[in-house]
């Protein structure tokens, strides 16, 4: 049997007692965010406006659809928050930002809207925010690229304003729906 010398027991010991403390009062105290959950539903490559002309995507580029399912603003210490889809999203080069008011030509449409999200509840939102991403390349189809990349958004927060936590529901999906109507995506994923 190995014997372990007592000035180093103590020492390991200590460490492993004052380290939680150390970091305690290094800390600025618990993180104060809202958290918006949402799942990524499909890409496509273009939709009917209202007005019957096709918004197609770009060469080389898609349209990915989230939906927002709710927005939770219960953490100790929270403010009020504004959800506002054009704060919203896609990390890549350059950042693919939310349009919340495509309706996509669905039957039930729901793009989300900006809306203050109280302190201390939770808001169920159940809609949609569209971003245009650069999927494929040129001369790609873009949808068809984007099916197979799952796409994490991200929230630009205002400095001074409570933090932003981002909780995908289906991030571990590995592929989605693709079609060149965007109006078929409903079909798998109808507004409640």
């Amino acid at each position: 049997m190995t014997r372990i010398p007592l000035h180093r027991w103590i020492s390991a010991a200590l460490t492993m007692l004052l380290t939680p403390l150390v970091a305690a009062a290094t800390c600025d105290g618990p993180i104060v965010a809202a958290t918006i959950n949402y799942e990524q539903l499909g890409a496509c490559n273009g939709f009917k406006r209202p007005d019957g002309a096709t918004q197609a995507a770009k060469p080389g580029h898609a349209y990915v659809v989230f939906r927002i399912s709710t927005v939770t603003n219960t953490s100790t210490g929270a403010a009020d928050f504004s959800l506002d889809p054009v704060r919203l999203f896609v990390n890549s080069d350059p950042r693919a930002y939310g349009v919340g008011t495509y309706p996509l030509g669905w039957r039930r449409p729901r793009a989300v809207e900006p809306r203050v999200v109280r302190a201390g509840t939770v808001e169920t939102f159940n809609g949609t925010v569209t971003m245009e991403v650069s999927e494929g390349g040129a001369g790609t189809d873009g949808a068809a690229a984007a099916q197979n990349v799952s796409y994490f958004l991200s929230h630009e927060t205002p400095a001074g304003t409570q933090g932003v936590l981002m909780a995908k529901s289906n991030s571990a999906q590995t592929s989605w729906n693709y079609t060149n109507d965007c109006a078929k995506i409903e079909e798998f994923y109808p507004n409640p």
